[in-house]
């Protein structure tokens, strides 16, 4: 683009934007396109040259355009499905070939997971169980448990007892 002064060039880039966003029509001309966009831009149309030129240009690429879809064979129910699966696969082995190995682990993991889990519960079951029937088995064969804190409480020797019996025998 030539050198503009800067709100000449944001508004032939708002025109090109504003033609790129018109809808696609069977009858394409010059005047039509002019009539589909907004006043100013039509305005700054009329005292642009090189907009008038991308105005043409884009009237000639849509005429140009128009009579290519008209003999194209139409396609069948399934070929959406089917180009959308092909594509899936064609993805599929570019990241098996890049990831290669890692692409299986990563599968696997959830599995391995799952299943980690399941023997850490069983494992645990287990232990505890064990334990439980190793502390009954214990239990019966020591009889009753000491306990640091004693259930009944006992008389405390009586000292002076002692001494009168002991001086008692004394000649």
């Amino acid at each position: 683009m030539r050198e503009l002064p800067m709100g000449e060039k944001i508004n032939c880039e708002w025109l090109h934007n504003e033609l790129e966003g018109l809808p696609p029509g069977e009858l394409c001309t010059a005047s039509a396109l002019f009539a589909q966009l907004p006043e100013e831009a039509c305005a700054h149309a009329a005292v642009c040259a090189e907009c008038r030129a991308t105005v043409q240009d884009f009237v000639d690429t849509r005429q140009a355009l128009a009579g290519m879809g008209q003999n194209l064979p139409q396609a069948g129910p399934w070929f959406t499905a089917r180009v959308m699966r092909a594509i899936a696969a064609q993805e599929k082995e570019v990241e098996e070939r890049q990831n290669g190995f890692w692409v299986y682990v990563r599968r696997l993991a959830p599995r391995m997971v799952a299943l980690a889990t399941l023997l850490l519960m069983l494992g645990g079951t287990w232990a505890f169980q064990e334990r439980r029937a190793a502390t009954r088995v214990q239990g019966a064969q020591m009889g009753p448990v000491e306990s640091i804190f004693e259930g009944t409480p006992t008389t405390p020797p009586n000292d002076d007892i002692i001494a009168t019996a002991h001086e008692d025998k004394l000649p």
